[in-house]
């Protein structure tokens, strides 16, 4: 046990093959970043949707959000990768592929767009109401309150929240070596396939994803508590 426990903490294999692991690091990355945008621009569509005084808007938002924050993201990610492709080729008649890492985006943008859809929604019901009958009252249009009343407050308000699934959202990058992009799992898999040592190397991944994910949520905390000084949150 000691001399297993004592390999599971050497990480000399790990550093020996840290210019392989950093590239696949930076493939997570890179995800990281396309779902992130993904995510945000269907959450800013979709979050005003669901305050729509259309009830049939209102059906349809809600539902996608509901749909996308209760689907695991190991599912959503082989259906966009395997199922889709199948669905689009049949519709089509023509043959239609994915790229792994276009399925990883689409599939964890769509995943956590219901999640950020539910916080942009919230940030503009937390801006207060007087504020919005003072707009209207003055005569201003109600794309004008929106932009210039509603919209720079619940920003403010639901960065916090915003912050932290993202944070969520690179922990779900891990995964994607499931549809085979070469990101930080699947340089370590293969590594320990030559070398037969997974426990350095898992513990190595561990180590760096607590890092990153601890560091991000002292800066997000750092900034929280700014903004509330501020009265910002």
């Amino acid at each position: 046990m000691l001399d297993s426990l004592r390999q599971s903490l050497d990480l000399t294999l790990f550093w020996e093959y840290r210019v392989i692991l950093l590239s696949g690091l930076l493939q997570n990355v890179y995800v990281f970043l396309g779902a992130a945008t993904l995510a945000s621009a269907i959450a800013v569509a979709v979050g005003p949707l669901r305050l729509s005084r259309s009830s049939a808007l209102r059906a349809l938002s809600t539902g996608y959000a509901e749909l996308s924050r209760d689907t695991p993201e190991y599912v959503m990610l082989i259906w966009v990768y395997y199922v889709v492709p199948v669905i689009l080729t049949r519709l089509l008649m023509t043959k239609v592929d994915f790229s792994p890492y276009a399925s990883a985006v689409v599939a964890l943008g769509i995943a956590y767009s219901g999640f950020m859809s539910e916080t942009v929604r919230a940030g503009i019901l937390s801006v207060p109401k007087g504020h919005i009958e003072a707009a209207m009252s003055v005569g201003m249009t109600r794309r004008s309150i929106m932009w210039r009343i509603i919209a720079p407050q619940a920003i403010r308000r639901m960065l916090p929240e915003a912050l932290n699934q993202f944070i969520s959202l690179f922990k779900a990058t891990s995964i994607v070596s499931l549809v085979t992009v070469e990101d930080l799992m699947y340089r370590i898999s293969m590594i320990t396939v030559q070398e037969m040592r997974p426990l350095p190397l898992y513990t190595g991944a561990a180590l760096i994803y607590c890092a990153i994910i601890i560091s991000a949520a002292q800066l997000v905390q750092a900034l929280s508590d700014r903004w509330r000084r501020r009265g910002w949150a």
